[in-house]
């Protein structure tokens, strides 16, 4: 029998591919350091600043009413139209009102006339002077109805008390009102930013200067506008046990601001190298903690090999965008200032540019 033989060179090729195959893959294991946000930590003092959202309110506010009744026969009111103090809004129909007042100046001019010949009469003592008396108070009544005449004849005419805006409307054109029924919400224009405190800011408010106070609207994400401080409630709010603050600005002619429009009020403080809570720490953001089993961590970047690692904090009991770390971290190290959730012990960063 003859025997079968592979060719030589299909044996050489199938040699060097099982060789092939018993070599390990080498594999890159170096990582490329991740980009993050770091944040070299200061005291409290050179880096106090902190920021809340705000609701925006207009200064002044208050609910217009027609002083009479009747039925509306001008109507200029328009929602989030601009009025100057004195613009006519919305009037009644007028003829009754002129009829009344037609009818009280003629009651008035014959009392009046009774009076002034009672007056010439007494004098020639053709009346007695309890007569002259009485014609007077007949002129005195007719003049206060005469004066209440006018009065509603004025009254059906609505005006804005002051310059600002129409926020809303309760009735429209040639409906019946009742007097003292709202008929349109007037806001001024000048507007406030209302943000809820802690009451610890309350309580050192006399130790605290405040600095560089803006406004940011969400509406107009990048544009700041300089606020100061108006007043605060003397009452925390029963839910929430904050303190309601206020905070007036003046916006842009360009910019229409209405109540009810949402805003970030950021602010730099000061108080003698400590923070807004009267409590020493360190200043680092909210979104630097990362909380795991009910504990808090933040991410410290090693100076040298530029890797994290986990170190627990405590935190003072603080709203808002910054927080004080009364433990757990020192001055000029570095930490990672957000996307921590997105690391692990040990990885390499670098500084996050745009």
């Amino acid at each position: 029998m003859k025997r079968f033989s592979w060719p030589a060179g299909f044996v050489l090729g199938f040699t060097f591919l099982l060789q092939a195959c018993d070599v390990p893959a080498q594999t890159d294991t170096v990582t490329e350091p991740r980009p993050a946000k770091l944040l070299k930590l200061n005291e409290q003092a050179e880096q106090a600043s902190n920021s809340f959202p705000a609701v925006i309110r207009s200064v002044r506010s208050t609910d217009l009413a027609f002083q009479v009744g009747g039925q509306i026969t001008t109507w200029k009111a328009l929602g989030g139209e601009f009025y100057r103090k004195g613009s006519v809004i919305a009037g009644l129909d007028p003829r009754s009102f002129r009829n009344a007042v037609t009818q009280a100046e003629a009651q008035y001019r014959n009392a009046d006339s009774e009076y002034q010949r009672a007056l010439r009469l007494i004098k020639e003592d053709a009346i007695s002077r309890s007569v002259v008396e009485s014609r007077l108070a007949q002129r005195q009544v007719a003049q206060a109805t005469l004066d209440d005449a006018r009065k509603s004849l004025a009254d059906t005419v609505l005006r804005a008390p002051f310059s600002g805006f129409i926020g809303r409307t309760y009735v429209e054109q040639f409906q019946n009102v009742q007097p003292q029924a709202p008929v349109v919400t007037m806001q001024s224009s000048a507007v406030e930013a209302i943000v809820n405190v802690p009451g610890s800011f309350v309580l050192n408010s006399n130790r605290i200067n405040y600095y560089n106070t803006f406004v940011e609207l969400d509406a107009a994400p990048g544009r700041r506008f300089p606020a100061v401080f108006r007043e605060a409630t003397g009452q925390a709010d029963q839910s929430t046990q904050t303190f309601e603050g206020r905070f007036t600005f003046q916006p842009p002619a360009d910019l229409v601001v209405l109540t009810g429009m949402t805003a970030t009020l950021s602010f730099d403080y000061d108080l003698d190298g400590r923070g807004a809570d009267g409590i020493a720490g360190i200043s680092i953001p909210l979104a630097s903690v990362v909380t795991e089993g009910g504990k808090k961590y933040v991410w410290v970047v090693k100076p040298v090999e530029r890797t994290v690692a986990q170190r627990e904090v405590q935190l003072a009991d603080q709203v808002g965008q910054n927080v004080i770390a009364t433990r757990g971290l020192k001055v000029g190290e570095t930490i990672v200032a957000s996307g921590g959730a997105y690391l692990r012990k040990g990885d390499r960063v670098r500084p996050w540019k745009r």
